[in-house]
């Protein structure tokens, strides 16, 4: 009885070891791969786009009432 006792909490500690392990090393894989830059963004109106809130050259006293 306690052999088998003994055998199987062995067995789920390999278990639980096995599985901490892999979780692990793909969390370690996960980040150790760099991410990829975003794609710049240009809204100038110089290059084909107006700025999103202001509009056309908007000076200091430009409010909108």
């Amino acid at each position: 009885m306690l052999k088998k006792l003994v055998a199987v909490l062995v067995a789920g500690f390999a278990l639980g070891q096995w599985a901490a392990f892999k979780q692990h090393s793909a969390l370690k894989r996960k980040l150790d791969t760099p991410k990829p830059k975003p794609d710049e963004l240009s809204n100038w109106e110089g290059e084909g786009g107006a700025l999103p809130t202001a509009g056309a050259q908007p000076g200091p006293g430009s409010a909108k009432r």
